[in-house]
């Protein structure tokens, strides 16, 4: 069961960024890419002791449908010799993907550093 549904994205954490039909999918990776990078330590059980979870995860689900939706910018065009650039925050080697996960782990900093989540030594 999603620790998220679409009435608390709405209602609670007033998003408008994710459509309805696509927000399952975007808060099933949002939430699994979480319970990956807090090790076990968030569970649905446990996910009410923590009160920014779930707008960390209505962030995160926002980025991921962004990331899974996304119309590239037009950075140049030159026509006689036809070349395109597009906006990019990649770097050399990278992908998209990896700058997605990188801003999740951003959010997740943001939403949950002083939860004791993100905390991989031994306690």
């Amino acid at each position: 069961m999603a620790i998220v549904d679409y009435i608390y994205y709405v209602g609670e954490y007033g998003g408008n960024t994710v459509p309805e039909e696509e927000f399952s999918k975007s808060e099933k990776k949002a939430e699994a890419y979480l319970k990956n990078i807090t090790h076990g330590k968030l569970t649905a059980e446990n996910v009410s002791e923590y009160e920014n979870v779930k707008d960390c995860i209505c962030e995160m689900a926002e980025t991921v449908f962004q990331y899974s939706h996304e119309k590239k910018e037009k950075k140049s065009e030159s026509i006689d010799g036809y070349s395109v650039s597009y906006v990019t925050e990649t770097t050399d080697g990278d992908n998209s993907v990896a700058v997605m996960k990188r801003k999740l782990y951003s959010i997740a900093r943001y939403w949950l550093l002083n939860t004791g989540l993100l905390y991989l030594g031994v306690e």
